[in-house]
């Protein structure tokens, strides 16, 4: 995944049906980001969700996941 993120952290949303990864917010901070993720996909974060979440850092690396359904 290519990263397209200005700030430290970005977070893609993977839409499994389409195979398509998508830039959907950032953040300055990880705390910043997982709020953004329950915010926005409040009620819909589950075990078993097909598409998911990423936050992903600057330098590329995957550092918190979600799975969205």
């Amino acid at each position: 995944m290519p990263i397209e993120h200005t700030k430290e952290f970005g977070i893609y949303h993977w839409d499994t049906f389409d195979n398509e990864t998508l830039l959907v917010a950032e953040a300055d901070t990880r705390d910043q980001a997982i709020e953004k993720v329950k915010e926005r996909y409040k009620g819909r974060l589950r075990e078993n969700g097909a598409d998911r979440v990423d936050i992903v850092d600057r330098e590329g690396n995957v550092v918190e996941k979600f799975s969205v359904g």
